[in-house]
């Protein structure tokens, strides 16, 4: 867990079963190019147009859209937005296909205000504001959604500790209740591991949490107990999270206002943005946006940011 004072790099020996954190040296091996510095300073690419904004995906022909004002925007890189439909909420979005997407949305009732309740619904939207509920009930509180390699999809609740698995039949199941009140996720490329933000401890009373969670697969599956492979400080409330294409992870940091990056194979964390309030959820760019840098949304005051990272994102699931 990080002091007061961020950590601007930090990786951790593992022994046994000890953890002894070092610092990273700043050489590089030769032939390997230096990696630009962080934290680096966000540019703000939508301001004053949304009061919270959250979900973010590019969809297969690299447009941009966002979750915000209870509606789905599309974003043109200009900053100028437009209206595609309207929605419940502003929650996490997945591209599907070639120009679709999918949306997480807490439906009419949430447990934040209401309590427990079954009507969250996922939409598939098309860029025309065309919809239709991929779920229609059985979950209470969508927030995040994955697609899978086999294009079947991921559903978090955060408002649980319920993860299900839709198929592309519409038949649902839950997938795992190991991790509570989950809500971004992003798979390894092989496949072989599921990655989960924890953004609450308990809603009563609100306890936010820090911690990230790999959970190992096979076949598709659970295939043993979650473990935590990163802590990102106390207050941090990690929402969204995208993965480079050198299978390192972003984590949103909603509570503190940062964006952390955190390399499974060596326990490496950099603070890669700060000063960020509410950011939420991120998406590297595609399409005539910079390819080598982070978009994230705010819930807090609605903007949307460019950070640049110096390298581009994973191939997406679509």
């Amino acid at each position: 867990m990080r002091s007061d004072t961020p950590r601007r790099s930090l990786a951790v020996l593992t022994l046994g079963t000890v953890m002894i954190p070092f610092a990273v040296r700043a050489q590089q091996p030769a032939g390997v190019r230096q990696e630009q510095a962080f934290p680096v300073e966000a540019r703000v690419l939508v301001d004053g147009v949304f009061e919270r904004c959250e979900g973010i995906a590019f969809n297969g022909e690299g447009k941009l859209f966002v979750a915000g004002n209870q509606a789905v925007w599309q974003v043109r890189a200009s900053g100028e937005v437009a209206k595609v439909t309207d929605v419940y909420s502003n929650l996490g979005l997945a591209p599907i296909g070639e120009r679709d997407l999918l949306m997480a949305d807490f439906g009419p009732t949430n447990r934040f205000t209401q309590g427990p309740n079954a009507d969250g619904i996922v939409w598939h939207i098309t860029p025309g504001g065309h919809k239709t509920r991929v779920v229609n009930g059985g979950i209470g509180d969508p927030n995040f959604v994955l697609v899978l390699p086999d294009r079947s999809i991921l559903v978090s609740d955060d408002a649980t500790d319920e993860i299900f698995r839709v198929e592309r039949s519409g038949a649902m199941q839950l997938f795992t209740d190991a991790i509570g009140h989950p809500n971004g996720m992003v798979l390894a490329p092989d496949g072989s591991i599921l990655y989960v933000a924890q953004i609450f401890t308990s809603l009563r009373p609100l306890v936010i949490d820090d911690r990230l969670w790999a959970i190992p697969l096979e076949d598709g599956r659970p295939a043993g107990a979650p473990r935590v492979i990163a802590h990102l400080g106390t207050g941090a409330g990690n929402d969204g999270l995208a993965m480079d294409e050198a299978g390192r992870i972003y984590v949103a940091a909603n509570g503190t206002g940062e964006i952390w990056r955190v390399d499974p194979a060596t326990g490496e964390t950099v603070l890669i943005a700060e000063n960020l309030p509410g950011v939420a959820s991120l998406a590297f760019g595609q399409g005539e946006f910079n390819h080598q840098a982070i978009y994230a949304t705010s819930t807090r005051t609605g903007r949307v940011w460019e950070v640049r990272v110096g390298v581009a994102g994973a191939p997406l699931q679509r």
